[in-house]
């Protein structure tokens, strides 16, 4: 009966947390060039949330680098965190576009991809089972997991990504060690662990619902930084942090 209660009282306190709708002004570099302004924005929906990135650059910067983006993310909140539903993106970089989007079901293990220009076939990928996330959810499944599971030190992801499955596993570390900048803001930091050519490092604001402060991604030869410089939260009274 104890035992009963005890899984009961988990359940409740992981769905009684949530996520507080906001909007987040990021400074977006790519290889060490300020290229522009990436604005997050987290939207609560019935049932499910909607969470989107947009940037493109302006300027002087679009002389030296054609870049935008625009990627969506709508995933829903059950008792083991954030499971995605889809994932959408169309990035530029010069000539370059990749445009990908994929429905997900994790409750049936599987992932398919969607039509685009770049994806002329549909791709259904195999899950293990479990919850799914997608590459712009995932730090909101990190900043999720730092809130409910504050006793852990290693978090274990499946990525659908639209070209594959990954799984990544990240670890709490000291942001002083890291980041001598960022050791006043009470920040939680997160490494990937186990995949040198696609490397994350994350530092999430503990006082903020542990939404990220900076993310630093490498990808083959691409560098990104984004830098949180503005954050405002919708339902809070207009509540704005300026970093």
């Amino acid at each position: 009966m104890k035992i009963q209660v005890f899984i009961l009282a988990l359940f409740l306190s992981l769905k009684t947390w949530s996520f507080t709708p906001y909007e987040a002004h990021y400074q977006l570099s790519i290889n060490g060039i300020k290229i522009a302004e990436e604005v997050r924005t987290l939207h609560q929906l019935k049932d499910a949330f909607f969470y989107t990135a947009n940037a493109k650059t302006s300027g002087l910067a679009s002389i030296i680098k054609d870049y935008s983006v625009s990627a969506s993310s709508t995933f829903v909140i059950n008792e083991n965190g954030v499971d995605g539903l889809n994932y959408q993106i169309m990035e530029q970089s010069g000539k370059e576009i990749e445009n990908y989007a994929i429905d997900i079901h994790s409750k049936n293990k599987t992932v398919s991809s969607i039509l685009t220009k770049t994806r002329p076939n549909v791709v259904i990928w195999k899950t293990e089972g479990g919850n799914i996330v997608d590459p712009l959810n995932l730090f909101l499944a990190v900043s999720f997991d730092l809130k409910a599971h504050p006793q852990n030190s290693d978090f274990h992801y499946q990525v659908a990504n639209g070209k594959s499955i990954e799984k990544h596993h990240y670890q709490k570390t000291k942001a002083g060690d890291v980041n001598p900048d960022l050791q006043e803001k009470n920040t939680v930091a997160i490494m990937r662990i186990g995949d040198n050519n696609n490397k994350i490092e994350a530092y999430f604001l503990s006082d903020y619902e542990f939404i990220p402060a900076l993310i630093l991604r490498t990808n083959g030869s691409k560098e990104y930084v984004y830098q949180l410089k503005r954050l405002k939260f919708t339902d809070k009274s207009q509540l704005q942090v300026v970093f």
